[in-house]
């Protein structure tokens, strides 16, 4: 997407082998950081649960 709008490009039939692996690159890539993402959500938090478990120090 562009600008919030669909683009299509169309490309020479000797490209096509290329691309598609680039594309499927460019996925694998997105669904790796995704799973970076996730991970990072669920220890936020489970820090955020311990952190209230903890019982607070008087000033």
């Amino acid at each position: 997407m562009s600008r919030g709008q669909k683009r299509v490009e169309r490309i020479p039939a000797g490209w096509v082998e290329q691309v598609q692996r680039r594309v499927q690159a460019g996925h694998e890539f997105q669904d790796a950081l995704r799973e970076v993402h996730t991970a990072n959500a669920e220890l936020f938090v489970l820090g955020r649960q311990r952190q209230a478990r903890r019982p607070r120090k008087a000033p």
